[in-house]
């Protein structure tokens, strides 16, 4: 793939991508805005939004996984593994109490992110590294308010 190729092709489908990813964003405000009005069902909505959260995260995941199908080098191979620990990361967050659930899988999106900031960066268009920079700021703040919900009392 060339530099120009590896830029211009997430550029074809630039509003559909923007779009699904707003869109993506529904249930977890849905999920963290919700026990505001449903009280009653705090403890559902708290579900319903770690198990939301762990398949986008492993969803994420697979990302880096296309990455790796793409690159030629065999140092490369990290991407391979990343991607399984973070497709694993919400099947060890779901032995834990919602709290810590809820906080690890928040540690799980911005690592990553970091990560793909540091290593990946030059596959993404920048529209889209800026719209994965604000749609993972916007799942981390759910993910605080959804923390936020769990210990107030």
């Amino acid at each position: 793939m060339t530099t120009t190729m590896k830029k211009e092709l997430p550029n074809q489908h630039q509003d559909i991508i923007t779009n699904y990813m707003y869109l993506g964003l529904l249930p977890f405000l849905a999920c963290a805005l919700g026990p505001w009005v449903f009280s009653d069902h705090e403890a559902l909505l708290a579900n319903v939004f770690l198990f939301y959260s762990s398949m986008i995260l492993v969803f994420l995941s697979g990302a880096l996984w296309g990455i790796a199908l793409f690159l030629q080098n065999h140092k490369e191979s990290r991407y391979i593994h990343l991607a399984i620990i973070f497709s694993l990361w919400p099947f060890a967050a779901y032995f834990l109490p919602q709290i810590y659930a809820a906080s690890f899988m928040l540690v799980g999106f911005l690592l990553l992110l970091f990560w793909e900031k540091c290593f990946i960066i030059e596959f993404y268009s920048n529209w889209y590294q800026a719209l994965r920079h604000k749609i993972t700021f916007i799942v981390v703040a759910c993910h605080m308010l959804l923390i936020f919900n769990l210990i107030r009392p």
